[in-house]
């Protein structure tokens, strides 16, 4: 199945492209600009679609900033299935299981893991599909979005303890600032919204747990099937860990309930091994990181892929990507130059 996006984030993002002067129609090709008109009558965009979309106005129209513009513009009612049910839930904790639960509703592009230590935890957001050019301001985007969806629980002047973005920073970075109210990192491991441990117990004044419950029953018996089939799932776990070399067999297998030989088997069962996926997830990672990373770093871009030296990371490239770094900086000079 082809990785699909409900169309009413589209919907929203062409209302702030027109009421911001971004001409779509001049700065799109012809197949994303026929995607954004045909959002209008669809229920369902390819998922792809919007995470270029918003790459590409971050560039063009110099909006480096527009992830989080757009996500503190947007009406919060106006997603799909997955936003009637926000404000029902009674507790932290409750509103990011059901957004966990139920977020293939509105994008197979996005992936989430909740990362916990002893006083924190840590709200993971990663991309799970291939992009044109990055998907920084997409992630930077929904990250803002989940911010705003625990200050319905939390209240207006909550932040968390910090922001982090695996992407270089902008220009400017007041409008993150403003909107965040929280230390933010920028070249970090991964991207997510770092909360209190305690927060995931505070109670929202406007929960019904009852309602909520029937929503989710309703919402489950109607949904859609999810195209994360069994490697897309350990993919995903992959990439939450693959930074500084964690995304181990047994650590990958755990979260799905498995040994390392029983998570190898059902790999092979559709012809793939767990070494096949860690190649997979680099090859993603590495080809982004180039084309985001004006001044790209072998020795960080070896952490990203989970090595622990870079002439590992260099041998990948060469082996995989048929070239080195310099190549691969010259590769990806082009793809901005595309914009």
């Amino acid at each position: 199945m082809t990785p699909v996006a409900h169309s009413s984030s589209m919907q929203q993002f062409v209302r702030y492209a027109r009421l911001t002067g971004i001409p779509l129609e001049d700065i799109l090709d012809r197949e994303l600009w026929s995607i954004v008109q045909s959002s209008a009558t669809r229920e369902t965009v390819p998922a792809h679609a919007m995470v270029d979309i918003m790459q590409i106005c971050a560039i063009m129209a110099n909006r480096p900033e527009i992830g989080v513009a757009f996500a503190s513009w947007c009406n919060l009612n106006g997603y799909g299935p997955l936003s009637l049910l926000w404000g029902h839930c009674p507790t932290v904790g409750e509103t990011i299981r059901v957004s966990n639960r139920f977020l293939h509703l509105e994008s197979d592009a996005l992936g989430v893991r909740s990362i916990e230590t002893e006083d924190e935890i840590a709200l993971v957001q990663f991309v799970t599909i291939p992009t044109r050019f990055g998907g920084s301001q997409f992630v930077e985007a929904t990250l803002s979005l989940q911010v705003r969806i625990l200050r319905l629980v939390l209240g207006a002047d909550w932040s968390p303890v910090r922001v982090e973005f695996d992407h270089p920073p902008p220009g400017n970075l007041n409008l993150h600032r403003t909107f965040f109210r929280c230390p933010t990192v920028f070249g970090a491991d991964r991207s997510a919204v770092v909360i209190r441990r305690e927060e995931m117990k505070h109670p929202n004044p406007n929960g019904n747990a009852h309602l909520l419950a029937y929503l989710e029953r309703q919402l489950a018996a109607t949904m859609r099937p999810s195209v994360r089939d069994f490697v897309r799932q350990v993919e995903e776990l992959v990439a939450a860990h693959l930074a500084g070399g964690q995304a181990t067999l047994e650590r990958t297998a755990a979260p799905l309930r498995l040994g390392g030989r029983s998570l190898q088997r059902r790999l092979a069962a559709h012809g793939m091994t767990f070494s096949d996926v860690i190649t997979n997830v680099r090859l993603r990672v590495a080809r982004e990181y180039f084309a985001l990373e004006a001044q790209p770093n072998l020795s960080e871009l070896a952490h990203r892929l989970g090595y622990g030296e870079a002439s590992a990371a260099s041998r990948f490239l060469r082996r995989h990507m048929d070239s080195g770094v310099r190549a691969q900086i010259l590769r990806g000079k082009a793809i901005r130059a595309q914009l």
